[in-house]
């Protein structure tokens, strides 16, 4: 299933590591829920649906609604999990949990956003509430570049398609930042990798990658983000499924 606004160019994009990807058939995602539902039944023919699996980030959001109307397992949709990929509520549903999270302010329009950018401590990260890795992600030093990048954000597209239609201001945390890759059903999670992000400034962009290193998960640094990480897939109600998360420590 190809999600509303996803790019042909990403539809085309298969890592040399996957070799030729052949599908039994290609949906376009509907106009509502109803008809992509169809459209699936219509596709799987004689075969029966027993999963919905989400690929990539832009499709989060319609797993999550497939799954329930498809009724195999869930992370469900309702609620305040309802759009559980925008980072803004993954950061409010981690703080009401208790965790540690980020001080934040998001906003359509940039008066929603100016006084935690006058009052905050410089830099600040501005990012799109629903962005995938470090699209559209800047380290802003001062008001005015702040100010300057939170207008381009709506007037560029998003790498998985579509436009813009929050955009996010976070205070800048500083440490390495880790990856902590998992698998869960119903409810239990099974830690896969941790990693630790080579990251650096180049090209005159803040956050290039350069590669990742494993970390050894009998570790106390991999202990505390597997810990820590396990009670925010808890908060975010994500019960089944592969995650990807990234903490700083």
């Amino acid at each position: 299933l190809w999600t509303e606004g996803f790019s042909d160019e990403m539809k085309k994009h298969v890592p040399l590591s996957a070799g030729k990807m052949s599908y039994h058939a290609e949906v376009d995602e509907g106009e509502n829920l109803g008809e992509t539902t169809r459209d699936l039944y219509r596709a799987a023919g004689r075969l029966r649906i027993v999963a919905c699996i989400c690929g990539g980030e832009a499709g989060v959001n319609a797993a999550d609604l497939l799954s329930e109307r498809l009724v195999v397992r869930t992370n469900g949709a309702r609620g305040d999990f309802a759009n559980r990929r925008d980072k803004k509520v993954q950061q409010e549903l981690a703080k009401a949990a208790g965790l540690r999270s980020v001080r934040q302010a998001a906003g359509k329009q940039f008066s929603d956003v100016e006084d935690f950018l006058k009052s905050e401590h410089y830099p600040v990260v501005l990012k799109p509430t629903d962005s995938a890795g470090t699209d559209g992600v800047k380290l802003c030093h001062n008001f005015d570049e702040a100010k300057q990048h939170f207008e381009l954000l709506f007037e560029v597209e998003a790498v998985n398609g579509g436009y813009n239609t929050e955009i996010l201001c976070q205070e800048f945390l500083r440490g390495n930042e880790y990856v902590i890759d998992t698998v869960s059903r119903d409810g239990e999670h099974k830690t896969m990798a941790v990693w630790v992000y080579d990251k650096r400034a180049a090209n005159g962009a803040a956050f290039v990658y350069f590669g990742m290193l494993p970390i050894d998960t009998a570790s106390l640094e991999a202990k505390l983000l597997i810990n820590y990480t396990n009670k925010v897939l808890d908060a975010l109600g994500m019960k089944n499924g592969a995650s990807h998360a990234e903490v700083i420590l």
